[in-house]
C-alpha cells in the first residue's frame, strides 16, 4: 500500500496549469512589460482534448491584435509539460528572436505558442524513463485526434488574415512533440480541395527535432512527395511531375514542406528505440511486415519492420541530408548581439550554398539556465567569452531528393535527444529560417508566398511502385 500510494503521489498533474478564470482571463498570456512579444500556452488532454478551450481564443487574439505576426508555435516532448524548463527555453529563443535588429527595427511581433501535453507522467527519479512508451501512446492519440490539427490550423490562419502588413508561421516540435507535429500536419501537406486544385498548408515553415516516432508514416509521406514532385537541378527546385505542372507548381529547393532534424548521437531514437520496438513486436507476435518502395529508389524495397523498428532520422532509406563541416570560421564584424552570436549572423543575411555558421562550444553550458518553468525576460544571459566559430553545410546525400528534408545532425550542434535548445542548433535553426524568408534586394523580410502544389501524381511512377 505504502508503494502504491508513493506511484501515485508521484503521478504529474492533469492540468491545466494555465487556466483562464473570470478573474485572470488571459493568465494563458505572458509576456514582458514592454511588450517586445507575446507568450501563450495551449494545453492538451490524454485524449488530445483541449483542457481550456479559453487558451486557444486568447492566443488567436492576440494573433490577430498583431500588425506584424512572426509566429512560433513549438509542440515539446517526452519529460516535459506546461510547468517545465522547456517553457522556460522555449521562451528564451522567442525573447532572443524580439531582440534581433531585423525584428526591432521592423517593428515586428513575436509571438510563442506553446503547445502542452502530459510529456511528463511520473516525477520519480528513474521510473519516470519507464513512460517512453505510454508517453509515446500519449503522443500518437495527441495527434490522430482534430483538436490539435484544428488548433494549429486556426493559429496560422489568424497570422494572414487580410490586412497583416507582415506575416510567417513556424512550426516546431521535439521528441514525442515532433511526432506530433509531423503526425498531424502531414495530412494538411497532401490535402486536396473542391476546385481541382490541392490545398496549401497555411504554415509557412515546419521543422521536426529528433522526432520519436517510426518511420512508415514519413516513408509515405516521401513517396507522396515523389509521386508529385521531381527535382530539378537547373533551376534548384521541385516541380511537379504531372504534364503541364513544371510550369506551375514549382518549389525552390530551400523551402521544404517539412524539416527533420536528427541527432547523430541521439541515444533515445538511436539506441533504445529500436530495441523497444522490437521488444513490443516479439510481445504481441508482430512478425508479418509488408515489402514497400523505398523512396527515390526506383524499383528498391523494404520491410516495413525496418521502419517500424528505427525514426525518420535513423534510418538509412530516409535521410537525404547531412551537415558537414567545413571547418573554422571567423565572426563577421558589426553583430550587435551579446549571446550565440552565430543566431545573429546566419539571420541577417541571406544564405549562400546552404552553409551557415556556430559560434560556441557545445559542451552543455546552457544548462545552467532554466532549471524550472519560469523565464525572466529583464535578465541577461552574459556572453559564454569562449567562442568556437565553425562554418557547416546542408548537403545532399542521396535517397529521395523531395521537399522534406530528412537531416543528419553532428553532435557538435544538436548533443543527443534534448540538445535542440542549445546554442549551435538555434544558429542552425536560424539559417534554415533566414532560407525559408530570404531577404529581398533592400535587406529586408520578402512576405511569404503561397505554395503552389501538383494537381495530381505520376501514375506511370505509381505503376512502378506497386507491391507486388
Amino acid at each position: 500500500m505504502l508503494a502504491v500510494g508513493i506511484l501515485l503521489g508521484s503521478c504529474e498533474s492533469y492540468g491545466p496549469f494555465h487556466p483562464n478564470t473570470a478573474t485572470e482571463p488571459l493568465n494563458s498570456i505572458r509576456g514582458p512589460s514592454d511588450g517586445r512579444y507575446k507568450f501563450a500556452f495551449i494545453e492538451f488532454g490524454d485524449q488530445g482534448s483541449a483542457l481550456d478551450t479559453s487558451q486557444r481564443a486568447a492566443a488567436i487574439n492576440v494573433i490577430r491584435q498583431a500588425q506584424r505576426p512572426l509566429l512560433f508555435v513549438y509542440i515539446h516532448g517526452w519529460m516535459n509539460n506546461a510547468n517545465s524548463g522547456d517553457v522556460c527555453r522555449f521562451e528564451h529563443f522567442i525573447d532572443m528572436v524580439s531582440r534581433l535588429p531585423e525584428v526591432t527595427e521592423g517593428k515586428i511581433n513575436v509571438i510563442g505558442v506553446y503547445i502542452a501535453w502530459r510529456g511528463k507522467d511520473l516525477s520519480i527519479p528513474g521510473l519516470d524513463l519507464l513512460t517512453f512508451w505510454n508517453r509515446k501512446l500519449t503522443g500518437g492519440s495527441v495527434a490522430a485526434q482534430n483538436s490539435c490539427l484544428a488548433t494549429i490550423n486556426e493559429l496560422a490562419l489568424a497570422a494572414r488574415e487580410p490586412g497583416k502588413q507582415v506575416h510567417h508561421c513556424v512550426l516546431m516540435g521535439h521528441s514525442f512533440g515532433g511526432l506530433v507535429l509531423s503526425n498531424t500536419i502531414s495530412h494538411s501537406i497532401l490535402d486536396a480541395s473542391s476546385t481541382g486544385a490541392r490545398n496549401a498548408s497555411p504554415w509557412d515553415m515546419a521543422v521536426a527535432f529528433n522526432p520519436a516516432d517510426d518511420s512508415i508514416g514519413t516513408r509515405q509521406l516521401l513517396s507522396e512527395l515523389d509521386y508529385l514532385y521531381k527535382y530539378d537541378p537547373t533551376r534548384g527546385a521541385y516541380v511537379g511531375r504531372s504534364p503541364g505542372a513544371e510550369e506551375g507548381a514549382v518549389m525552390k529547393e530551400n523551402h521544404p514542406l517539412l524539416i527533420v532534424l536528427q541527432s547523430e548521437n541521439d541515444q533515445a531514437t538511436g539506441k533504445f528505440f529500436p530495441i523497444g520496438q522490437t521488444l513490443a513486436n516479439t510481445v504481441n507476435l508482430h512478425y508479418h511486415w509488408d515489402k514497400v518502395p523505398v523512396p527515390g529508389s526506383n524499383g528498391q524495397k523494404v520491410s516495413e519492420g525496418e521502419l517500424q523498428t528505427h525514426t525518420p532520422g535513423n534510418d538509412k532509406y530516409l535521410v537525404n541530408f547531412n551537415v558537414v563541416p567545413l571547418g573554422e570560421a571567423t565572426a563577421p564584424s558589426g553583430l550587435s548581439t551579446y549571446e550565440n552570436r552565430a543566431f545573429e549572423a546566419n539571420i541577417r543575411q541571406n544564405v549562400n550554398g546552404r552553409t551557415f555558421l556556430t559560434s560556441e562550444k557545445n559542451n552543455g553550458h546552457e544548462k545552467q539556465f532554466c532549471q524550472g518553468p519560469d523565464y525572466n525576460p529583464a535578465e541577461t544571459r552574459p556572453p559564454t567569452g569562449n567562442e568556437d566559430w565553425r562554418r557547416w553545410q546542408f548537403v545532399y546525400s542521396g535517397n529521395a531528393r523531395v521537399p522534406c528534408w530528412i537531416v543528419r545532425v553532428p553532435k557538435e550542434i544538436i548533443w543527443g535527444h534534448g540538445g535542440l535548445w542549445s546554442d549551435n542548433s538555434v544558429a542552425m535553426f536560424g539559417a534554415l529560417y533566414r532560407m525559408h524568408f530570404p531577404l529581398n534586394a533592400e535587406g529586408q523580410p520578402a512576405p511569404s508566398q503561397p505554395v503552389r502544389l501538383p494537381k495530381a501524381p505520376d501514375t506511370l511512377k505509381l505503376n512502378q511502385d506497386k507491391l507486388r
